[in-house]
Order: structure tokens, then sequence, then C-alpha cells
């Protein structure tokens, strides 16, 4: 599937520096525990042309950075870092807040307000919420504590990163259904389960729980991240277009982003490169026929639209 060239943004892409924050997750990670600088990020060297299948050279014009998971009392720090970076694809900054924080999450929000650079400034922020035990997402004092918190950055006009594990998707969905003027993001496709397959019973779980988040006319999806919740590049070919089709199918192109999940799936899990991810994503896209329009939307405009990215 070849096609015209358009401006290609990659919804998701982290960099970190170990030696100036501190990221927990990362001190006892033998492939991700080394400083990754935007000089490092995979812009998508796409395959040669005569590579059967092979896309016409698009090269990566916009890059949104979100959130790393650095310590929580280095958030601030954490966005103010990045926009101070030399990355001239920078057009976006997903940053971290603590939604429970109350009205210290205004003030948190306040500050992030002034970080701005060359046009690009904090337009989303990320709660991960993956790792939140499942007894705390349902308990009602937390749920109501994370509801304000989406309701205060629906006040101000940002987005949310919805970062969770397929088994999760239900129970965020029923917070996410009390704040429908929110526009938010699926980051990696709900992490579906890749090794077992869309046919498997979590696969069927996973699609159920995507069509039902999909009702929300706000939600958007990341189509992003299935290599690393892949076990083998073999279960990643076998199962990640079903994954891809169904999401596309429950969204529609223009509720659709491609992202790269730069370093993560680009190093653990089945691996990858921007290039093949992006013909994953066509081919997925041609399987449910959708048109050159539709591509431009995936690649780059629903994701300017959804951060609010000034035009070229």
């Amino acid at each position: 599937m070849a096609g015209p060239a358009h401006r290609f943004i990659d919804a998701h892409v982290h960099v970190w520096d170990l030696g100036r924050l501190s990221y927990p997750w990362l001190e006892s990670d033998a492939v991700l525990g080394r400083t990754f600088l935007p000089t490092d990020v995979d812009r998508g060297i796409l395959l040669p042309p005569e590579t059967p299948g092979a896309a016409d050279d698009i090269a990566t014009t916009g890059m949104v950075f979100v959130q790393a998971a650095c310590r929580a009392d280095q958030a601030l720090e954490e966005a103010r870092w990045v926009a101070g970076l030399d990355w001239p694809e920078l057009v976006a900054i997903v940053a971290d807040a603590d939604l429970r924080s109350g009205d210290a999450l205004d003030r948190h929000l306040d500050a992030l307000a002034g970080v701005r650079v060359a046009g690009a400034g904090v337009t989303g922020v990320r709660h991960l919420l993956q790792d939140e035990p499942d007894d705390l997402l349902r308990d009602a004092a937390s749920r109501a504590a994370l509801v304000g918190g989406l309701r205060r950055l629906a006040a101000r006009g940002l987005t949310f990163d919805v970062c969770v594990r397929h088994r999760q998707l239900d129970t965020v969905t029923d917070l996410l259904e009390e704040v429908p003027e929110l526009p938010v993001v699926l980051d990696h496709v709900g992490k579906p389960p890749v090794d077992a397959g869309l046919e498997s019973r979590e696969g069927s779980t996973w699609a159920k729980s995507i069509a039902r988040l999909a009702r929300l006319p706000l939600a958007h999806v990341k189509l992003s991240g299935l290599a690393a919740e892949a076990s083998s590049t073999s279960t990643l070919d076998a199962h990640a277009r079903e994954f891809l089709e169904h999401a596309l199918r429950a969204f529609g192109p223009d509720r659709a982003m491609i992202g790269s999940d730069w370093p993560v799936s680009a190093l653990t899990g089945a691996t990858g490169t921007l290039a093949t991810w992006r013909e994953r994503v066509r081919r997925a896209a041609d399987a449910v026929g959708l048109d050159e329009r539709a591509i431009a939307s995936i690649e780059g405009e629903t994701a300017a639209r959804f951060y609010g990215v000034t035009p070229e």
C-alpha cells in the first residue's frame, strides 16, 4: 500500500536521562536501563522500495513525548527537561500528574502550563494506571478522587493518556464514562493478550472492552506498543493484525493514531523498528478497507487534532 507524502507524527515516544532524573522501574532493567535522548529515537528509516509491500518514504516530522514514569516528585522537572532539549520534531508533551492530588493537582497543572518550547507545550497528562491494584481502582474514595482529577483536566482543555492492561479496561471505562467531555486516548491498544490472540478468552474480553470504550465519542486509540506485549516475533506476526483491525473498526481512522513506543517496543518483547510497525498498521488498515485519506489520519492528522499540534 503506497501512499502520497503527508505529515507523519509519532504519537508515543519516550526519552530519559538517568544521570538527571530517577526512574525506579529502570534501575534493574538490563535493556532499557540507560539514557535515551532525542538523537537516539527511531525516525522511521523505512523499508527499501523493492521490499514487497513497502510504503513510500515518509519522514517522521513530529513526535509526541509521553511521560516515562520518573520519580513522582520529579514530574514537573521531567516536563521542563524535555522542553529544553534540542528536539526539532517535538510537537507536544504528555506530562506526569497525580490525578488524586486534589488542590495540589491544580498547582501542578498551573506549573505545567508554563512549560513551552518552539510552539510545543504540555497539552496532555498521563497518570500511569497500569500498575494500580485492582481494588484501589474500584475503591469508592479512590475512584472519586480520580474522577475529580479527570474533571480538572477537562476544565483546562487538556487530554488524558490512558495506560492500562487489558484486564483493567472495563474498570477504567467506568471512570471515563463519568467525564465524557474529556478527550482521552488509550495507549498501546489497551495492552491486549498478543500471545493468546484475539480468539482466546482474554482476547474476546479485550475486544468487548474496546468496543465499549469506543462508544465514548471523545475516546481515541494509539496503535502502538504491541511488540512489547508479545513474547516473540512469531506471536506478533500471528496476532498483531487482528488486534489492530479490531481497534480500527471500533474507533475508525479519525480516532486512531500511530505510535512507536520508542524505545520500549524497539528493544523489548518481540522488538521492531518504526518502519516495520508502520507496515503492520498499514496492512491492517488495508484489510479493513481504509483509503489514503484514512491513512493520513492515522499517520498524523488524528494526533495533530488530539494534541492541538500547530499546522505546518
